[in-house]
């Protein structure tokens, strides 16, 4: 007996009966059982999903309070729903009119689950199976015409008092949810066509219209289509039956009103959003932007302040007082940046746990420091902005960039300040250097003495009690309390706070950086103030103020010629290399040209004059200024005619970026390639710093990079005592910048892999033997496609000529004592004649055609030898034409293709394969690389014994011509 499979359903269909009877129940099971509890349970998760904390409403905000991108959903939740949906098909009849209800649920948890896939399926099937059908008909009319109207929805017949409590038909419904998928999924042709469709067709229910409405405005709004979502959403929020969709609605309507410049429509959508009584953060954010939209109008900034105040005195608006403090910082910014700082910053002080709000404030105060050029305190605050902001954070991207260049700007400005200031300190008269350096150790022991006296007192006075938090009394202050909760407990506050003073001592609560900027010491002469941070003061940091000299101060001054020149040298490489970073980096295109414009000033002669030169026409091109531009045009061909950069601009390279100028980037890239393999790495730099210079970013510009980093790891000498790991920052630089270039990426990835076993590896490398030997004790050569010279023996040659002259050794000075005439002077050197080349011209010889590498990876090598295996097997099968390796020198490694019975067929093959090998054979080795050349068989024997390659070269070159 086979065993029926089929769910409780299908067989339902097929032995029951549809009675009124069986239909009662069956919907009323399905419905209360299943489909109750499966919509309570996904409207909660709906409900609890949120953005509170997350939205910036200083932008366009999210047209949904929640993000499929962001997993905001409960997944356990939505998994329970599928379940019970799911079960309510399987064990109920089909017929029944909470069916279709059920799928539509299961659509919906797949959607919000982010499973876009099979909630388009579900929205189909139910489109699809519950389509309206003529009762003479099997098939199903999905489509049909009336009035000359496309109709694809289900008529409801929901007229009347009564006929409101009819059923509804979730087919119509289905079509909305599988619009807003295919949003989702970016298909937005297809949407567009059904929203037509679904917008004129006339037996769409009213009751949908709201819905339609926002699908629309939805689908023009994530398109950034702003002038078309206005009509539909302001449709939306009138028929909308949801006070929170409302107020969002709203509230997105003002934003966009803003955006085209139509204040006033704004304003009142602002107010309509406070009249609808949203929750405190959107009420709070609509009475803000009227604030500013007011200020941006009216120009009045002092009345929205005002209005900002009387907010901040608001206990309901207690909890946003740091996003008031950065609305009015950045109301005034523009016009007083010190008063918008010192906003922000209080902002931040005030507690709240709104990462977005602290985030912004965060990034307010960089920005203006950006601005301001403030560049060591536009670091702290970025880093600041990367710590706490989000990974959707909209300006992640430009924080990241400017937190990891400016660590370099502010680099470089150090290196530019302190090396002024301690010129400008030797640059004094011994006298009057003693009396300044005097005054400035008087000055650090003074402020020693107070510190010290100022930590007595806090100690005293224990100030760290309401520092750390603990109860120091007040009318909100838990009193005497016993509770579990730490801060309301006084004993375990107590022992804490007793824990920390023996621990830290009086050390203030505050963050490291901000710590670390307390050793900056500033002094002031009668001309203008130098600075001398405590990056520099090296010899006073492990000495104690008390015991503080000039002669301590004055060790690193630049007293010397080879000291200033020292620090004059630095100054200007971080002069040269700060206009780069602003330029390459930061894209500051004025601030790079004015940086070296100040270079020019204050260093006519600097040695990279023509690549400072070059640069500047360049980026003045780049901002069309063609007067400035020709210029530094002008200066360069006249002043350093002769050198790349004059050539580039002959060329016309700047302006033919796909032809010439690839060409020279190519040619570029390949000297300095060949330069590395051949060792030359100062050359390599040298040419991958002149691409930068030159060409900026090029299309070989990650290779370039890779390279580099190459270069750095090849000369990184002292890798296994360095802590700044210099090699392998410059390789992990690589990997970040380029992690989408799946090729660089991944040779990048294999260098720092090896990086990461390069000591191990030298250890072993240092302590391996091989002793394999054979049965009679020889050495094995286990390798016996490449021979090396030295496993080869080679013939001992006695001298016949020689011999028979050749004395024993004599005694010099026995000679000597012998002589009695006068001893002649010293003979003179004649040269020795040039030897005439033992190679022959045999033409019926055997020859081989050889192909000698130069330099070349043996992995590349035993490429080329399975292509020219696999290339005479296609084309000289019947020559038999065999190909192996040979290996003359380490430095000389050749493919032998033999046997040729004479002259003309090796020379006939010889024109062949060296015009088939660069195109078709083994087009990853450079020609340069490699040559070919054709030998006999009693030449390769003389060249294998003499290892005088360059002089086969030569005769080849002297006695074969081969068009």
């Amino acid at each position: 007996m086979v065993q029926d499979r089929r769910p409780p359903s299908e067989v339902m269909l097929e032995k029951k009966k549809w009675t009124w009877k069986r239909r009662f129940f069956q919907n009323m099971a399905t419905r209360f059982n299943y489909y109750f509890h499966a919509k309570v349970k996904l409207d909660r998760v709906v409900k609890s999903a949120n953005r509170d904390g997350q939205d910036n409403y200083n932008l366009l905000l999210p047209f949904y309070p929640y993000s499929l991108q962001s997993q905001g959903f409960n997944k356990g939740e939505l998994d329970s729903v599928i379940d019970k949906t799911t079960m309510a098909v399987q064990l109920h009849d089909p017929r029944g009119k909470w069916i279709d209800d059920c799928f539509l649920l299961m659509g919906r948890a797949y959607f919000y689950e982010g499973d876009l896939d099979n909630a388009n399926k579900t929205f189909q099937y139910v489109n699809i199976t519950f389509a309206p059908k003529s009762k003479s008909e099997y098939k199903t009319v999905v489509g049909a015409r009336e009035n000359d109207q496309i109709s694809i929805a289900t008529n409801e017949k929901r007229k009347g008092f009564f006929g409101r409590l009819k059923h509804t038909k979730a087919r119509n419904d289905a079509f909305l949810w599988r619009a807003r998928t295919l949003l989702e999924q970016k298909e937005y042709d297809e949407v567009q066509a059904l929203l037509n469709i679904l917008h004129t067709d006339p037996n769409f229910p009213h009751r949908l219209d709201g819905e339609l409405a926002e699908v629309r405005a939805y689908s023009n709004y994530i398109q950034k289509r702003y002038p078309e979502t206005i009509a539909p959403l302001q449709e939306a929020i009138d028929l909308s039956r949801n006070r929170v969709s409302r107020a969002r609605m709203s509230f997105i309507l003002g934003q966009l009103y803003v955006q085209l410049n139509r204040p006033d429509s704004a304003l009142e959508q602002f107010r309509n959003v406070i009249g609808m009584k949203p929750d405190p953060m959107m009420d709070f954010q609509a009475r803000v932007q009227i604030a500013k939209t007011n200020a941006q109008t009216t120009g009045d900034i002092a009345k929205s302040i005002a209005g900002l105040h009387h907010m901040l005195r608001k206990e309901r608006f207690q909890k946003f007082r740091d996003g008031i403090y950065y609305t009015m910082g950045t109301l005034v910014a523009p016009k007083d940046p010190e008063t918008a700082i010192g906003y922000m910053k209080q902002g931040l002080k005030m507690p709240s746990d709104n990462l977005m709000q602290r985030t912004l404030n965060y990034k307010g105060i960089a920005d203006i420091y950006y601005q301001q050029r403030n560049y060591p305190d536009a670091k702290k605050y970025y880093d600041s902005t990367a710590g706490v902001m989000t990974q959707d954070f909209a300006d992640a991207a430009t924080v990241k960039t400017r937190k990891e260049v400016l660590s370099d700007v502010v680099a470089k400005l150090e290196i530019i300040h302190r090396e002024d200031s301690l010129q400008k300190i030797a640059a004094m008269s011994p006298s009057d250097r003693n009396i300044f350096l005097t005054k400035m150790v008087a000055g650090i022991k003074t402020k020693a003495a107070e510190e010290k006296k100022k930590a007595s007192e806090e100690a005293a006075h224990g100030l760290d009690a309401a520092s750390l938090g603990m109860n120091v009394g007040g009318a909100y202050s838990p009193k005497d309390e016993k509770g579990e909760w730490y801060f309301y407990n006084a004993a375990s506050k107590s022992a804490g706070y007793s824990e920390f003073k023996r621990r830290w001592g009086n050390r203030q609560p505050g963050d490291n950086w901000r710590r670390s900027q307390n050793g900056v010491v500033n002094a002031v002469n009668g001309n203008a103030p130098i600075e001398i941070t405590e990056d520099h003061k090296t010899a006073t940091k492990s000495i104690s103020p008390d015991s503080l000299t000039t002669d301590m101060l004055s060790a690193d001054l630049p007293l010397t010629p080879e000291k200033l020149a020292a620090s004059q040298k630095s100054v200007k490489e971080a002069w040269f290399d700060l206009g780069k970073l602003y330029h390459d980096k930061l894209e500051n295109y004025p601030l790079a040209i004015e940086t070296y414009d100040s270079l020019l000033i204050l260093f006519p002669d600097h040695p990279r004059k023509p690549e400072v030169l070059y640069s500047l026409y360049v980026w003045h091109n780049k901002l069309n200024h063609t007067a400035q531009a020709n210029q530094y045009k002008t200066l360069v061909l006249n002043q350093y005619g002769n050198t790349n950069f004059a050539d580039i601009i002959r060329s016309g390279g700047l302006n033919d970026a796909d032809g010439p100028r690839k060409k020279q980037i190519s040619a570029l890239y390949d000297s300095a390639y060949t330069a590395f393999l051949n060792g030359n790495y100062d050359t390599a730099m040298a040419l991958k710093q002149q691409s930068d210079s030159s060409y900026g970013f090029s299309f070989l510009k990650p290779k370039f990079d890779l390279l580099e980093a190459m270069l750095i790891v090849k000369t990184d000498t002292a890798f296994a005592t360095d802590s700044l790991q210099r090699s392998r920052k410059a390789v992990q630089a690589v990997l970040t910048k380029y992690a989408a270039d799946e090729p660089i990426h991944t040779q990048a990835q294999a260098l720092m892999d090896a990086l990461d076993h390069r000591a191990e590896l030298t250890a072993y490398l240092a302590k391996l033997e091989v002793r394999k030997k054979d049965a009679n004790g020889q050495l094995l050569d286990e390798n016996i496609t490449m021979r090396y010279p030295w496993q080869n023996p080679q013939p001992v040659l006695a001298d016949k000529v020689n011999v028979a002259t050749a004395k024993a050794p004599v005694d010099s000075s026995a000679i000597k004592a012998g002589i009695t005439a006068p001893i002649p002077g010293p003979i003179a050197t004649v040269a020795p004649s040039k030897p005439v080349t033992p190679y022959k011209i045999t033409p019926d010889n055997p020859f081989f055609v050889v192909l000698s590498f130069q330099r070349v990876s043996k992995e590349l090598m035993d490429e080329g030898l399975a292509q020219f295996t696999r290339y005479n097997a296609t084309k000289h099968a019947a020559d038999k034409i065999e190909v192996g390796s040979f290996v003359l020198t380490p430095n000389d490694v050749m493919l032998i293709f033999r046997l040729f019975p004479n002259e003309d067929k090796a020379l006939a093959y010889f024109d062949e394969i060296r015009d088939e090998a660069a195109a078709n054979i083994i087009p990853k080795i450079r020609p340069t690389e490699y040559n070919f050349f054709v030998i006999s068989r009693d030449n390769f024997i003389l060249l294998n014994s003499t290892k005088d390659l360059t002089g086969y070269r030569k005769f080849f070159t002297d006695n074969y011509v081969t068009q």
